[in-house]
């Protein structure tokens, strides 16, 4: 167990520093195929070979398309992240794939990430102290780091214990307070109220929390009251004319070619514009049609999957993604969308394992189907 989680705790203890985040991925994807190579890890759930290979070939035709189009190997260093991504997302599902005690321990690490996150932002926002790549601890941007938390809302509310949970939702609430992120506040007190027993044992509750969840989401996510609304929705709009004219094609020329795009207008001058505020849209603008549409047959066919396994606890996490993804670009730093894809790589597997083990009995060996073998 402790070889399993020491890998795994270096990949949380080096989120602050940019420098060792992708070593600390490849040692950990390292380990992991070494593991399986040798037959002693648990073989994957049933589906992960497909969702890891085109997630593989969306990150080669990243790398690939935008290369070609500057007519300059390695022009597009940037979208290697995306190989990193993968092994994050293959690291997910290996160790949700284990026992209790890997579990467990992840569980355990998960108040510890939080709080460290809260606390560090919480020292930034008291000290007013600007973000800034200069220093060793330099993490993502207010809202990728809340995105990145909010993925572990489910396994918050689904995997932890009453006291656990509780601190977890404190200390979120204190993050979504530092970063003055709505989308988490709104996810958190969400997660909160479906924590409640009474709640999520009467599905009327349940309806009724989730849509005033989602209408004050709504109404404070695009409201036009206040200048960081209007200027999202400008990205967006400049955005899509920028997909219909000059990003129609197969393959784009990366995000450095379209953030430079974005900031040819007066409006984004003193603001630097890197991304599109739309994961989908960003990847669209950025490296083609091509791209975007492995892309969404990856995100098609987890969700079948999740769905058909009625895998719950990855359904939540990839719902959360998804919401998160349409407010923003999320792919554009590798330590927020790596530990996301690790963690929808946990999820599919916890919640397939648990499935697997609860109807074990009743499946019939005839109609047992294997786990797609590592």
């Amino acid at each position: 167990m402790m070889m399993a989680l020491l890998p795994l705790a270096v990949i949380f203890a080096s989120f602050l520093m940019p420098a060792l985040y992708s070593a600390a991925l490849l040692v950990l994807a390292a380990i992991t195929l070494s593991l399986r190579g040798v037959q002693v890890a648990a073989p994957l759930p049933y589906g992960s070979g497909m969702v890891v290979t085109l997630f593989a070939i969306f990150a080669a035709l990243a790398v690939l398309g935008p290369s070609f189009n500057h007519g300059v190997s390695g022009q597009n260093v940037d979208a290697l992240k995306f190989l990193f991504a993968a092994a994050s997302l293959v690291i997910g599902l290996s160790i949700g794939v284990e026992g209790g005690g890997v579990k467990d321990g992840l569980v355990r690490m998960i108040p510890w990430f939080i709080g460290a996150m809260a606390v560090y932002y919480g020292y930034l926002t008291l000290t007013e102290t600007p973000l800034s790549q200069e220093t060793l601890l330099y993490p993502p941007d207010n809202n990728h780091s809340a995105s990145m938390l909010a993925i572990f809302l489910p396994i918050v509310v689904l995997q932890m214990r009453a006291k656990m949970r509780l601190v977890c939702l404190i200390l979120l609430l204190a993050f979504a307070f530092f970063a003055a992120s709505r989308a988490l506040l709104a996810l958190t007190l969400l997660a909160s109220a479906l924590s409640v027993q009474n709640i999520r044992q009467s599905k009327l509750l349940m309806v009724t929390v989730v849509a005033l969840a989602g209408a004050v989401l709504f109404y404070r996510g695009f409201s036009m009251d206040n200048f960081s609304d209007r200027l999202r929705l400008q990205i967006i709009e400049v955005s899509l004319h920028y997909a219909q004219t000059r990003g129609a094609y197969a393959f784009n020329f990366g995000e450095g070619a379209f953030a430079d795009y974005l900031n040819i207008y007066p409006v984004y001058q003193r603001l630097d514009v890197q991304h599109a505020h739309n994961m989908l849209l960003q990847i669209w603008v950025a490296y083609g049609l091509v791209p975007l549409g492995v892309f969404l047959a990856f995100l098609t066919a987890l969700a079948l999957h999740g769905w058909r396994q009625r895998n719950f606890l990855f359904l939540a996490c990839f719902a959360v993604f998804m919401g998160l993804g349409m407010m923003e670009a999320l792919i554009t730093d590798i330590r927020a969308f790596g530990t996301i894809m690790f963690t929808l790589g946990y999820a599919y597997a916890r919640g397939s394992s648990v499935l697997g083990t609860d109807r074990s009995v009743a499946v019939s060996p005839h109609r047992h189907r294997r786990p797609f073998p590592a």
